[in-house]
């Protein structure tokens, strides 16, 4: 990765040409191995790690999930715990309710700066107005923008109930939508937060209990790495979520070694969404460019690869409210590829006639494919290697029984190419 130094690169890139075929590091280099002492020490801090993920590596069939942040990587790991594991316990409910509360202020928070910014750039039309009781709302959200809203913290029940409403009260102000609508090619806020505000006053009362698919929802930036070992079929599998940010890819190549699949994860909305961390940086760029360079690296070059491309629901509704593909895939966007022209015969212009609903849906259906294609397209054509598969599943990371359904496909794949790996098969 460009995140990654030379240093990381050289000395990994030497300790994988080396590995023998029980998986064995190479002892620690030295001059003689042609690296310099920098990317000696770079060797021997890398391998120290993937000696210590060796034989842990080795309980099952290890898939790893990469992609860039905010993709869906974590919902698709916790979907896997509830499908193949004991679920969600009380404490994952729990630390969910205070997870959704606290992204629930921030983002409103943000939202209201945004929207003064927007505003000011005539980017926003609607006008937030200056009222007593919007007023009252907006201080209660400024009072409560640095809480964590920690488990083990206890809260008076008037007033959770005063920001619950003040939340929902804002929620609902034409300038708070319009911001949060329009905004998203401008600024960083979390895609299903609209779920969460919708019910703003049930969660903020004392006695409420997050349901399974707020904690499927939740949205907390993965830091480091988590794992679960889960069997399917009465074969094992490993699989590794690792983190999203740019800050945290650096971590990645320590789990590179003994990988039989990489389930790279792409969010189909990014296309109209701008990095948390970079908000000059469209989504979808990014996450084009980061499968670049994990597909053509060569130490994945008999590793199966799998493409989810993921939060396709949220594609749909995009292109319902006619988002068009040209907001990534056109020059004055920054995108140098093939291009998506504006007023493309395939963006979506939907019927003012109510008696024609069954034709408006047939090329809703159609333009949403044709759009789904060209992204599919743009992704695939990132393979630089003639012969490599890339399996691609249309995925909506938050719907179990369809992820459990892709897992079988998954399954299938991790075990044909270790077959494949070991000559087995061609």
């Amino acid at each position: 990765f460009d995140l990654l130094s030379n240093a990381c690169f050289n000395c990994c890139e030497v300790w994988f040409a080396n590995m023998g075929s029980c998986m064995s590091p190479k002892s620690s280099p030295s001059s003689g191995d042609g690296l310099t002492l920098a990317e000696q020490e770079a060797h021997r801090t890398i391998n120290d790690e993937l000696v210590k993920h060796q034989n842990h590596d080795q309980r099952g069939k290890k898939l790893l999930l990469l992609g860039s942040g905010a993709s869906g990587k974590s919902t698709l790991f916790r979907q896997v715990q509830c499908i193949y594991d004991v679920g969600f316990n009380e404490t994952d409910h729990i630390k969910a309710l205070g997870i959704n509360r606290q992204n629930m202020v921030k983002e409103m928070w943000t939202l209201l700066v945004k929207w003064r910014e927007l505003y000011e750039k005539n980017i926003v039309d609607s006008k937030l107005e200056d009222d007593q009781t919007n007023t009252d709302a907006v201080l209660k959200i400024l009072e409560y923008k640095e809480e964590s809203f920690d488990i083990n913290a206890e809260y008076e029940a008037s007033e959770m109930h005063a920001l619950g409403a003040s939340l929902a009260l804002l929620w609902k102000l034409p300038a708070v939508r319009e911001t949060f609508k329009l905004g998203t090619q401008y600024f960083a806020i979390s895609e299903n937060i609209d779920f969460f505000f919708d019910k703003a006053v049930d969660i903020f009362k004392p006695n409420y209990e997050a349901p399974k698919e707020d904690v499927v929802k939740s949205r907390l930036m993965t830091t480091g790495m988590n794992e679960k070992l889960f069997t399917m079929n009465d074969v094992d599998f490993l699989i590794v979520d690792v983190g999203g940010q740019r800050s945290e890819r650096k971590k990645w190549i320590t789990q590179f070694g003994g990988v039989n699949a990489i389930l790279f994860v792409a969010a189909l909305s990014h296309y109209n969404r701008v990095l948390f961390e970079d908000e000059t940086r469209n989504g979808m760029h990014e996450s084009i460019s980061l499968f670049n360079e994990i597909i053509n690296l060569k130490f994945f070059r008999t590793t199966e690869m799998i493409l989810f491309l993921n939060k396709k629901d949220l594609f749909a509704k995009l292109i319902r409210e006619q988002v068009p593909l040209s907001v990534c895939f056109s020059t004055d966007k920054g995108w140098d590829g093939q291009q998506w022209a504006p007023d493309n015969a395939n963006d979506y212009m939907p019927s003012s006639d109510p008696d024609q609903a069954e034709e408006d849906e047939e090329e809703f259906t159609r333009c949403y494919n044709a759009a789904l294609d060209f992204i599919t397209t743009i992704y695939v054509e990132q393979n630089e290697r003639p012969g490599k598969m890339v399996y691609v599943h249309v995925t909506d990371a938050t719907d179990q029984d369809q992820i459990e359904k892709v897992f079988w496909d998954v399954q299938d794949i991790a075990i044909k190419g270790n077959l494949r790996q070991g000559g087995l098969i061609p």
